[in-house]
């Protein structure tokens, strides 16, 4: 789980907790017999220390006064450079805070560069108030691996926040996408049904003086179709919806039948994936939805094939043709198409007509076991 604001927080301000460690020299100070000058400037080379610690930690890292970066690291070097070679050597060396602040301050290759350079200066200094070798390497030693820690915890902030906001662009990504689907399917859903509506309703009113029984059917069947849209509808919304070739196949017989449209099917009846016969599905769908809107034609005819490591539908007119408008339902379609790795063509015929083509790669394609028309 990602670092948010408050752990961050949090953090610095347990970073500045490490101020406890100063009761140990501010306590000698105190106590043991020093001179006047010794005490003074030792307390007060403490205190701007811890001043410069807690604004470094609250203000500095992350904060509005980030441009004092640098300074801030330079200003800690020289105070704790003074009073190392100001204090007696048993009070030991606080060079680790000037340390800890470069390996937190700068990405890992410049912090590195610092984190040396400033582990040999302490070690420098072991050497020049008296200390041996094997004290001043022990210091050298312990400043670099705890500079090190430092890089190594403000790399963990980075991969977390980098995580979060990953995460973050992935939810963003994830909501447009059911954005998407949602109106690609409401499209395909209610256009459709829709167009079959305004068809069975005018059909109905042309009847319903003449044959009241048959403008009573095709009330019964506009009801239908609007309960069905609001089936599908819902299942739209909770992403469960998957049409079927036989549905939409059926479906299209029903609304070509009543439009005086012959229809016309072939079908290879052959087991497909259902995300390929969803695909599928919708372009026959989409295609007999075009046909009754714009087609004016006498004439229509479904070809569903299965050969060769692909699944094809077609929908075919001998309507007027023309170039076909982009609309919501064909790009809609086309996105679905190129989901699966498929083609889709829409275009003109030769000499009348439209033809709607898409094509998908199959796996595992089984032989046509019989083929039907109606």
């Amino acid at each position: 789980m990602g670092f948010n604001a408050t752990t961050i927080k949090l953090g610095r301000l347990f970073m500045v907790a490490w101020l406890a460690f100063f009761i140990y020299p501010l306590g000698a100070f105190l106590t043991d017999r020093l001179s006047t000058d010794t005490r003074t400037y030792g307390l007060l080379l403490l205190l701007a220390l811890a001043a410069l610690w807690a604004w470094f930690w609250t203000r500095i890292i992350g904060g509005p006064d980030r441009r004092y970066l640098v300074p801030a690291i330079v200003a800690a070097t020289l105070i704790l450079t003074v009073f190392t070679l100001r204090t007696p050597p048993q009070y030991g060396s606080l060079f680790l805070y000037a340390v800890i602040m470069a390996g937190a301050a700068f990405p890992w290759r410049r912090a590195a560069a610092a984190l040396i350079l400033l582990s040999v200066l302490a070690a420098a200094i072991e050497l020049i108030r008296g200390e041996s070798v094997t004290a001043s390497t022990g210091q050298f030693l312990n400043d670099l691996l705890v500079g090190f820690a430092a890089v190594a915890g403000r790399l963990l902030v980075e991969a977390n926040q980098q995580l979060s906001q990953a995460r973050e662009q992935i939810a963003r990504l994830a909501v447009g996408e059911e954005r998407l689907r949602f109106a690609r399917d409401l499209h395909d859903l209610l256009g459709h049904s829709l167009s079959v509506i305004a068809l069975k309703s005018e059909l109905a009113g042309r009847l319903i003086k003449n044959t009241p029984g048959l403008a009573a059917h095709e009330i019964e069947d506009i009801e239908k179709v609007a309960r069905d849209a609001l089936r599908e509808v819902r299942e739209a919304v909770t992403g469960y919806r998957q049409p079927t070739l036989a549905a939409e196949l059926a479906g299209a017989h029903e609304v070509l039948t009543a439009a005086g449209i012959e229809y016309h099917v072939d079908h290879d009846h052959v087991p497909l994936p259902p995300a390929a016969e969803a695909v599928l599905a919708w372009t026959v769908r989409e295609g007999v939805t075009n046909v009754m809107r714009h087609s004016q034609a006498k004439r229509c005819a479904v070809r569903i094939i299965n050969q060769d490591g692909h699944a094809t539908a077609e929908v075919i007119d001998d309507g007027r043709g023309g170039t076909p408008e982009a609309g919501s339902g064909l790009r809609g379609l086309e996105e679905r198409v190129r989901e699966r790795g498929g083609t889709l063509t829409a275009e003109p015929l030769p000499h009348e007509g439209f033809r709607l083509r898409v094509t998908l790669p199959l796996r595992d394609v089984l032989a046509p076991l019989d083929t039907v028309s109606a």
